[in-house]
C-alpha cells in the first residue's frame, strides 16, 4: 500500500512503487515533484528524475513478506527517507537545484525489506521482518551496503514498529513492537541492555506512538489499545476497540452511506491502522478497526478514553472516494488529518470540528490541486489491500500445538539461528 507522511515543513509526500514518491509543498501545492530513483550498484547517487516521467513498474505481489512502501521525514523536515522494494532505502535531502525542490542523497542498501523504520535528525534506524535492528548516520552522503557486522540487535520473531525515544530525564532508548506480543525497550547506542518489556498484549503489537517523553500508546491484533508509562514499562490503561467503537457517533461525509460492517468476527476489532498527534489541550488518535478498515475512520481523544465520555465519531466515506490507502496527522496543523484513497483523491478533515459535529453528515471544503495531479496516470499509487489481508491474518498465532504450529517453527529456527550468531562472536 502507498503510505502517507507529512514533514513539520509541510511538506507531503506518498510512496509509490519501487522506491518512487510524490512530494507536494502544502504551503503551496503548485510546487511538487515526482521522485523516481534508480537502482545503483556504485557509490555515487544517480540523479533523481523530475516530474515528467512515467513509470511502468509492475506491483509486488509476493504476499509472503511484509513489503511496506515505508516513507518518512526527520523531525526537522529536511530529509525523506523511502523504502523501495529491491531491499534499498532512498534518502533525499532538499535540493540546491532551481528545478527541483528535492534530491537523492544517499541509497541504503539492506540485508532483508525493512518492515519498519525512524528517523531522528542524526540517523536512521531500520527493523526487518526477521527481527534485526540496524542504525546508520544520516550525515553521510556516500551509498551504504549493510552487513550482519551492523546489526545492533536482534529479536525471535518479526518487528512490526520501532521509535527512538528519550524520555525526560535524557537517557535514549529504542522501542520495537513485534509479532510475540512484546514491546522492547532497549538502551541507546548499546542495545544489548534491555531496560524492561511492556507486557500485555495478546496478539501482535502492530503500532506504537510516542505521547510524550514518559508516555507511549500501543495497537494490538488483540483489539486494543494500551498507554504505558516508560522507562518502567508500567500498564496505565487498556482501552477495548469493541467497547468504544460500538458507542461512536457515525458521520457520513458529504452523505450517507449503505455500507454495513460485519463485526462478529474476533478480528474484525483488530486495530489496522492508528496515528496519534499531541497538542497542548489533549492527544488526538485516528484509528481504523479490519471490519471497516476499508472505509471508516475512528476519531477519538486519550482523554475521551481515560474518562469514558463516549464522544468518539466514527466518520464513514462514500464509495465514490474509493478504499482509503493511508491517513496521517500533519505535523504542522496537527489537528489537521489526511486521508488517502485508491480512487487518487486526497482529504483533509479538522478532527476538532468532527469530534464536535451533532449532524449525521460531514462536509470540508478541500484544495483539489493534489487530487488533480495524482489523477494523472503515470502516477499509481499503490493498493494492494488484498494481500495486506492475508498477511495480518498471517500474524495471528496459530493456536494449535506449538510444536506443529509453523509459528512455532519459524521461531525455533530464528532462536537457532541467533544462538548460532552468538557462537560466531565468542570465537
Amino acid at each position: 500500500m502507498s503510505e502517507l507522511t507529512i514533514s513539520s515543513t509541510n511538506w507531503l509526500a506518498i510512496s509509490l512503487q519501487n522506491g518512487a514518491a510524490m512530494v507536494f509543498n502544502l504551503n503551496d501545492t503548485q510546487q511538487w515533484q515526482y521522485l523516481k530513483p534508480e537502482t545503483i550498484t556504485n557509490d555515487k547517487p544517480k540523479e533523481a528524475t523530475g516530474t515528467k516521467q512515467k513509470t511502468q513498474d509492475n506491483d509486488d505481489d509476493n504476499t509472503s513478506d511484509l513489503n511496506r512502501n515505508l516513507i518518512k521525514f526527520t523531525p526537522d523536515g529536511q530529509k525523506l527517507a523511502i523504502n523501495g522494494q529491491n531491499k534499498q532505502i532512498y534518502i533525499y535531502i532538499p535540493s540546491n537545484n532551481d528545478k527541483t525542490y528535492w534530491q537523492l542523497q544517499r541509497i541504503i542498501t539492506v540485508i532483508k525489506r525493512a518492515s519498519a523504520f525512524d528517523l531522528t535528525n542524526e540517523f536512521l534506524l531500520i527493523a526487518d521482518k526477521s527481527g534485526d535492528v540496524y542504525k546508520t548516520d544520516l550525515s553521510n552522503n556516500t551509498n551504504l551496503i549493510l552487513t550482519p557486522d551492523d546489526c545492533m540487535m536482534g529479536h525471535l520473531s518479526m518487528l512490526l514498529d520501532i521509535a527512538f525515544i528519550r524520555t525526560n530525564d535524557n537517557q535514549p532508548f529504542i522501542l520495537t513492537a513485534d509479532r510475540d506480543e512484546k514491546i522492547r525497550l532497549s538502551h541507546y547506542p548499546n542495545a544489548y541492555n534491555i531496560q524492561g518489556y511492556c507486557l500485555g498484549h495478546t496478539e501482535f503489537v502492530s503500532h506504537v506512538k510516542l505521547i510524550d517523553q514518559n508516555h507511549i500508546l500501543s495497537a494490538s491484533g488483540d483489539g486494543t489499545l494500551r498507554l504505558w508509562h516508560l522507562p518502567d514499562c508500567v500498564e496505565l490503561n487498556v482501552f477495548d476497540s469493541k467497547i468504544f467503537t460500538s458507542s461512536a457517533k457515525q458521520i457520513f461525509y458529504e452523505q450517507s452511506s449503505n455500507i454495513d460492517d460485519n463485526q462478529s468476527l474476533s478480528i474484525n476489532h483488530s486495530i489496522w491502522k492508528m496515528d496519534i498527534t499531541s497538542t497542548t489541550s489533549d492527544v488526538f488518535i485516528a484509528l481504523s478497526i479490519y471490519a471497516s478498515r476499508t472505509h471508516s475512520i475512528y476519531l477519538t481523544t486519550l482523554s475521551n478514553l481515560k474518562n469514558s465520555n463516549n464522544e468518539q465519531r466514527k466518520i464513514t466515506f462514500n464509495s465514490t472516494h474509493g478504499t482509503i490507502i493511508d491517513y496521517c496527522f500533519s505535523s504542522k496543523n496537527p489537528t489537521d488529518l489526511y486521508i488517502l484513497f485508491d480512487s487518487n483523491t486526497l482529504l483533509k478533515v479538522n478532527i476538532i470540528s468532527i469530534l464536535s459535529c451533532d449532524k449525521n453528515e460531514y462536509f470540508e471544503e478541500n484544495n483539489k490541486s493534489i487530487s488533480t495531479i495524482l489523477a494523472r496516470e503515470e502516477f499509481n499509487l499503490i493498493n494492494n489491500i488484498n494481500s495486506l489481508e492475508i498477511i495480518f491474518k498471517q500474524l495471528f498465532k496459530s493456536r494449535g500445538d506449538p510444536g506443529d504450529s509453523s509459528y512455532y517453527k519459524r521461531k525455533n529456527q530464528r532462536i537457532e539461528e541467533q544462538e548460532e550468531k552468538r557462537k560466531k562472536k565468542t570465537k
